[in-house]
């Protein structure tokens, strides 16, 4: 899984490797033209790694989120059946009528 920061706006994002930018930009096609196919090809790929990027990091941070939330609710319950032996009282696992 991904490792990301807290925040994902401090993350560098992948860059792309400096020897194919220089390809593609020293081919004297302007950044806007739109006969250029391979440039826009690589942008939308670009652009779709970031998005991609992004929703791991997200995900992986609400697998964290959720995780602790369980830990928290598990520490509860063996409070309550700690404190129900202590009242002298078994537990029971049948559902409340």
């Amino acid at each position: 899984m991904f490792r990301c920061s807290p925040n994902p706006d401090d993350e560098q994002l992948p860059e792309v490797p400096a020897d194919i930018l220089d390809q593609l930009e020293g081919r004297g096609f302007d950044m806007g033209d739109i006969s250029d196919r391979e440039r826009s090809a690589l942008q939308r790929v670009i652009a779709i790694n970031q998005r991609l990027y992004r929703r791991a990091w997200e995900l992986e941070h609400r697998v964290e989120e959720l995780e602790t939330h369980g830990q928290y609710m598990r520490q509860q319950i063996v409070g309550l059946v700690q404190l129900t032996r202590r009242l002298g009282h078994e537990p029971s696992t049948k559902p409340p009528r």
